[in-house]
């Protein structure tokens, strides 16, 4: 009896010890922490961009505890969770969207390395330490060409929601409006969302105001409630909606001059395997994405009776999936 109570207390002090080694082997990776603003297309292209980054730079879950976290469009939850991955002292904090990266940048204070992703204004970031990224800079002159094309004219309002949690949107509107100044009868009417409960009456006050059509910048706050809010408006009102990328040409948008997002994420996934490797992020130029593509989307074009423009090279997004 008192053999098999040993074996018995034997083989449990085994397990546990087994336990406690796969434990600290877990726990003794290094963690590599992605903080992603909130979901919409755009955005989930930059975590699946990073990802190819540093699968391409020989980066795996082998070696590395990769944590990912969504802050749902709040920017206290960034910092909550830029703060944990501080705590944790991360190897590097990969942000997604520029609240994210400055709740991270913030959360670090120099003492980690931190990759920020789809950034449009970098300036920004430029009084942190130890940070580098990747920047999406949109082309409005093409925008605009895309627009033009697409509306048949060149005398138009355009609506422009933006969120005052945005850092880069004032920026964004300013070049907006100066690429519009080349077109003769052009206005560009933009409304300030400060709560994303005032998203639909922001759209409305718009469609009031007698724009002829509406134009999206790289606001993630704006574009994360395209479909469920603004597009339903716009749609039942026959104004087209402009996207700044692809992903929301697919989901309903009219056309789109689109900066490829996987490339951005991409680049910040290469730019965090060099630091793992042992590179200084301060080293690291950060990567400028800024060349569109133009995608329409046909059914959309049909539903608003828009016609496709021959002497603009654009691809139907309906020909992607």
């Amino acid at each position: 009896m008192k053999k098999i109570i040993s074996l018995v207390l034997t083989s449990a002090l085994l397990a546990l010890m087994l336990l406690s080694f796969a434990s600290c082997s877990s726990d003794d990776k290094p963690t590599i922490g992605i903080i992603q603003f909130g979901s919409h297309g755009s955005l989930n292209n930059c975590y699946d961009g990073i990802m190819q980054g540093l699968e391409e730079m020989g980066i795996t879950e082998e070696e590395y505890n990769i944590e990912y976290v969504n802050s749902n469009f709040d920017s206290s939850v960034s910092q909550s969770q830029a703060n944990t991955f501080a705590n944790k002292k991360a190897a590097v904090i990969i942000a997604i969207a520029t609240p994210s990266a400055v709740a991270a940048a913030t959360a670090s204070d120099g003492a980690i390395p931190v990759v920020y992703c789809a950034v449009t204004d970098s300036s920004v970031m430029d009084n942190y330490e130890n940070i580098t990224g990747s920047s999406d800079i949109p082309d409005f002159d093409k925008q605009l060409e895309v627009v033009t094309a697409f509306m048949g004219k060149t005398d138009i309002k355009i609506g422009v929601l933006y969120s005052t949690e945005e850092s880069s949107s004032p920026v964004q509107i300013a070049n907006l409006k100066d690429a519009a100044q080349k077109y003769e009868g052009m206005e560009i009417i933009d409304s300030a969302v400060s709560d994303i409960t005032t998203i639909d009456s922001k759209t409305n006050e718009l469609i009031d105001r007698g724009v002829d059509c509406f134009v999206n910048l790289l606001d993630n706050t704006i574009v994360g409630k395209l479909e469920t809010n603004i597009l339903p408006i716009t749609n039942e009102k026959n104004i087209p909606v402009f996207g700044s990328e692809i992903e929301q040409v697919k989901v309903g948008c009219a056309a789109s001059a689109s900066i490829d997002y996987i490339a951005v994420g991409k680049s910040a996934g290469t730019a965090a395997a060099k630091i793992l490797g042992g590179a200084s992020a301060d080293d690291i130029p950060v990567a400028v994405i800024t060349d569109p593509t133009v995608y329409y989307n046909s059914d959309v074009c049909k539903a608003l009776g828009m016609t496709v423009p021959s002497d603009i090279a654009a691809t139907d997004t309906k020909t992607l999936s």
